[in-house]
Formats: C-alpha cells, structure tokens, sequence
C-alpha cells in the first residue's frame, strides 16, 4: 500500500461549460457512469444547471459525494438486472429525496439513512438542489441477496438516535474528507463501512427477530462481518466460523447455502476478489504475487496461481501484466465461462469495486 503521504484514487466530474443541453448529457452520462448504466435520469431544462460527482472506490464500496440541481433517477423492471444487482445506502446532506421501491413511498429527510437495491426497480426523485453521499456495492460483499433487501427498503433510520444517527454522521464526515483521506486509510476503511453497513441493516432484521428467515440473515451478517475483518487469517475456515459464532457446522454450510454458496466458497472467493483488485492497483505493484496472496490468507503461491486461473482463467502474473500494459484481456478458455474483455470490466461486472 501506498504510504499515509499519498491519496487514494477520487474522480470528479463536473458538467462543466457548454449549452444547457451539453450539461445535461454531461450529467445523463457520469450519474450512469456512477450509479449504473441502466438508469434513465429526467432533468428539467428550465431549472437544471450544474451537478458534481465526486467518487472514490474503499474496499469493496464505491462512495460517492453527488451535489446537483433537481432531477430524477429511475430503473425500471425491464433494466433491473438480478445478477448484477447492487445495494445503495444514502444519506441526504442537503435537500430532501423521495424514494420508492417495493410498493413502498417515503420522503428521506437531511441526515436521514435509506437503502433501495438496483435488482428491482426504484424512483429516486431530489425536488430541489441537494446533496448526498451515496454508497454502492454488490449484494455479494456483505451476503445480502435481494429477498434480504426487501425488508430494508423504503423506510429510512432517522438521524437523531441510534444506529442511524451513528451512520448518518459517519457517512457524512466521509463524504466531506474523501479528497483528503490517505491511501493507506482505504483498505481498514473499507472494513469499518462493512462493519457499519451490517449492523445497520441487522439493526432492521432485528425487529423480525420472530421471524426465523430473519433470525437466520442476522446471524449470517455477523458471520461475514467477522470473517471480512479476518480474511487475512491464513488459520480463518469454517470450522473457526462455527466456533465463534456457537453454532455447528452443519448449521452454518445451511445458511450459507440459503445464499447459494457454501462457507468455505465464500471465503476463497473473497480472498481471489481481494487478490484481483490488489493486482490490479498500481500501487501494489511492487508487491509480489505471492506478497498479495499472504495479505489475503493464502500462503502457498502455488495454490494462488491455481485458484485465481481456475476463476478468472489466466494467472495472477498473466492478468497484473495486461493491465500494466493495458491490452485487453482474452476471454476464459474455459467451456461455459464468462468472457472477460477488459480489465476495467471486471468493475462493469460487480467483481471489482
């Protein structure tokens, strides 16, 4: 990592200069570019003027600082992908915002938390000038799946008590210090957002505590908070998950399968995730492959070389050179597997960032 001296990777865009008309494309494209490239967005030409985005990626969050003037966001049911589906949480600085989702209607006022998920469709209106900080990211970072997501739209955490009042002023420090934040803060930041998002959203769960689907996302979102925080811990598996957590492996390998997956997957695909967006920084360049592996648990280079071909379908050597010398990379050879095009779309495809 980069030393404390050096700043992390933040984009502005800005609408800049030109006729109302070149403004507003401008904003169409970065909200797109931002927030996904399914959204329709609705401006006003008689009231829209400016809007800026500033963005950064931390761990596996994409956080961004929007301020604009009024204008709408929509995903409808025939863009809404299930697949490709992230997560939002917001918070509105400045100017309220009325989101609907899942049947549901509700005004966020300034400070208060909301979440909407872009697997179903969604209405974000901002009636006035505003200002927000937004965090995006897959549902696969924290073991969220969108039937999980349903019992935490469209009612926002207030701002005044709480677990929301706690997230609210942490949301909003960082959308304000994201020009000035160190590279080395990104990573153990990364793990503080996951730590805050979960227990926001057990904090919902909660209150379906009865209900034994909800009983059981609540405790796999403690699970993955742990285990996050410990990925590095070559000695983490699911035998150790268990123990921790006082519950039997059976019981685990079963709420993990809820999710389609299986702990042990779990974790070598958040250690191979981890290792593709180190290969993927210059800034760990000077870091070997091997290097990069121990960060994330592995310590046999070999076994790296094995797991990381076996999933992207080149070697960690292969994949950290096409992208220094920034050619694109050639589909899996692989029977069935997802050709991979170029490096940066490994983030259009929700695996990095």
């Amino acid at each position: 990592m980069g030393s404390p001296s050096e700043r992390h990777d933040v984009r502005s865009h800005n609408t800049g200069s030109g006729t109302t008309g070149q403004r507003i494309d401008q904003w169409r494209d970065q909200v797109r570019r931002t927030c996904g490239l399914n959204l329709d967005v609705v401006v006003d030409r008689d009231t829209f003027a400016e809007g800026t985005i500033l963005t950064s990626a931390i761990g596996h969050f994409r956080v961004s600082l929007i301020s604009a003037d009024a204008h709408s966001v929509y995903l409808s049911n025939r863009r809404a992908s299930d697949t490709d589906g992230h997560v939002y949480v917001t918070v509105p600085l400045s100017g309220e915002a009325e989101l609907s989702q899942d049947g549901g209607t509700t005004t966020v006022a300034p400070g208060e938390v909301v979440t909407f998920d872009s697997s179903r469709s969604y209405t974000l209106e901002m009636p006035q000038r505003f200002q927000m900080v937004a965090l995006r990211f897959p549902h696969r970072s924290l073991g969220l799946t969108p039937d999980i997501t349903r019992k935490l739209t469209s009612r926002p955490w207030p701002s005044s008590n709480g677990v929301g009042a706690l997230v609210s002023q942490s949301l909003g420090t960082l959308g304000q210090q994201l020009r000035d934040l160190p590279d080395a803060a990104a990573e153990p930041l990364g793990m503080v957002l996951g730590g805050l998002v979960t227990t926001l959203f057990t904090d919902r769960l909660h209150d379906e505590e009865d209900d034994t689907v909800a009983a059981r996302q609540m405790l796999l979102l403690r699970v993955l908070s742990y285990a996050k925080r410990h990925i590095a811990d070559p000695a983490l598996s699911p035998a150790v998950l268990a123990k921790k957590h006082n519950i039997s492996l059976r019981y685990l390998q079963v709420i993990f399968a809820a999710q389609r997956t299986s702990p042990a997957k779990w974790i070598r695909d958040e250690r191979l995730t981890g290792i593709l967006a180190d290969l993927n920084n210059p800034r760990t360049d000077h870091l070997t492959v091997a290097a990069i592996g121990e960060r994330w648990g592995l310590q046999e280079p070999s076994q790296v070389s094995r797991l990381f071909r076996q999933r992207y379908g080149m070697t960690p050597r292969e994949f950290r050179k096409l992208r220094q010398q920034g050619v694109d990379i050639p589909p899996r050879s692989r029977p069935g597997a997802r050709a991979t095009m170029t490096a940066s779309s490994f983030y259009a495809n929700g695996i990095l960032g």
